[in-house]
């Protein structure tokens, strides 16, 4: 059977998944918010590990959506998001005397994340995969794991849970995942982020967020030097300090250890409170978890790719700040509020994926114009060009020389007539000059494949490149 789902943003996919969502409410919250159009409930789980629980709902296309229930008004609930330790992304958790969660969200030994939300991960997939499993049997391949709240923060470990499964040969091959946070908080520090990111990038993961709501600020993150890569210089700031003469050394190292030691301090002490003395309340629930040895990180971030949803002044009339209630931005209205108003235009979603697609590093495979052999003009370096959209800037190689300037492009429409700032060696061949001359020529751009770009002057391809 075809499937229907499609990668990219999608403001009226997400606005059905606020409906779906919006599902888990009280009666009176249901009976007051629209009612998904699209898709029909078909299964509503147990409550399961720290007051989890998610539904099954189904499209005509067989479509199916796993919904996770955010935050409820229980303090088991609410011990899920204290339970805010950080664990290593990959390992196994004990949840009980005869059964274990061996997991791998990420293959980065640096990576890890929220413990109380990956306990409700490993909870709620055991009932999830003999429902997907049936699913799958009855001819649906597409899922889309979505969350609001605490279910958001959890839709990113669940899909880096069944993408590890998918890669172990448990799940099939050609099941897709596509997911939506929706008002989520962080699930995990930058090096989880980073695996997560790269394994949905092409349109497959969103956190849609309201600027005014508070929930997707938390949890508190704590960053230490130790959470730098190595090569940042404050990993050795100690080294570099001690090499600086009498009395600068002094005064540097007494102003960096008053930086430094307070974030340690407060990152030992998030363990002690919100990993350790919080386990013994979990086990008060859970009464045959062991707790895990934590990370001793917790710069926690936000996941996936950001949808903003910024309020206006009407929207400020409608939801105000008046200390009373403070989910006011928080709920499924306000979201819903402002989705729909969200402009996404085809151009505008368009521009969008094209930037998405085009940023990096590619290497030329192949231009027009010369007689001489492709490997003839560069027996031994390709020219390269690195786009940042973000910075509007190019970078790159000419197969000999360095340049860099500015990106100038509109929706697919692209020019290389402004100047750049180069290198000036001496190159030799014809390679170089052929570079720059049909450079000059590109008026657009197109991908024939995700890793493969065209440059075109009108309607001719004059330059091809493969993505480094």
């Amino acid at each position: 059977m075809a499937q229907h789902l499609q990668a990219g943003f999608d403001k009226q996919e997400y606005i059905e998944m606020l409906k779906v969502s919006a599902a888990f409410g009280d009666s009176t919250y249901v009976a007051s918010f629209p009612k998904p159009g699209q898709y029909k409930f078909v299964y509503r789980s147990p409550v399961v590990g720290l007051d989890n629980r998610w539904d099954l709902w189904v499209n005509e296309h067989k479509t199916a959506v796993i919904s996770l229930r955010g935050t409820v008004g229980t303090s088991v609930s609410w011990l899920a998001n204290f339970y805010a330790a950080m664990v290593p992304a990959t390992g196994e958790l004990t949840l009980s005397n005869t059964e274990k969660f061996v997991y791998r969200l990420a293959e980065n030994p640096r990576a890890a994340v929220h413990v109380g939300w990956l306990v409700s991960t490993a909870f709620l997939s055991k009932d999830i995969l003999p429902k997907m499993d049936s699913c799958y049997k009855a001819g649906t391949k597409d899922f889309i794991i979505l969350g609001h709240s605490q279910g958001g923060a959890i839709s990113y470990l669940m899909t880096s849970y069944m993408n590890q499964l998918q890669k172990e040969g448990r799940l099939p091959a050609d099941i897709r995942f596509k997911t939506y946070g929706s008002a989520a908080s962080k699930p995990g520090n930058l090096y989880y982020a980073y695996e997560f990111e790269a394994l949905t990038q092409n349109g497959w993961a969103f956190n849609v967020v309201n600027t005014s709501d508070w929930v997707p600020e938390v949890p508190l993150s704590v960053q230490t030097v130790n959470d730098f890569n190595k090569s940042n210089p404050f990993t050795n700031v100690k080294k570099i300090l001690n090499k600086q003469k009498f009395p600068v050394n002094l005064a540097l190292r007494y102003a960096f250890n008053r930086m430094d030691k307070p974030s340690r301090r407060a990152q030992r002490n998030y363990q002690k409170y919100l990993g350790k003395m919080t386990s013994k309340m979990v086990r008060k629930t859970l009464t045959e978890f062991e707790p895990p040895a934590y990370f001793p990180s917790n710069d926690y971030v936000r996941v996936g790719r950001t949808i903003v949803l910024a309020g206006d002044s009407t929207y400020r009339k409608l939801y105000v700040d008046d200390g009373k209630n403070i989910f006011v931005h928080h709920l499924h209205p306000p979201y819903l509020y402002l989705a729909e108003k969200l402009d996404l235009s085809p151009d505008k979603t368009r521009v969008s994926m094209e930037e998405t697609n085009l940023t990096g590093s590619w290497e030329l495979v192949y231009i027009t114009g010369k007689r001489i052999a492709f490997d003839g003009l560069y027996p031994e370096k390709k020219p390269m060009i690195l786009f940042d959209p973000e910075n509007q800037r190019i970078s790159g190689n000419t197969s000999c020389n360095s340049f860099t300037g500015k990106l100038n492009r509109t929706g697919n429409k692209l020019s290389f007539l402004e100047p750049t700032a180069m290198t000036k060696m001496f190159c030799p061949g014809e390679g170089e000059q052929t570079f720059i001359e049909t450079l000059k020529t590109v008026t657009s751009f197109n991908f024939d494949t995700y890793d493969e770009l065209s440059f075109k002057a009108g309607d001719v391809t004059v330059m091809r490149f493969k993505r480094k």
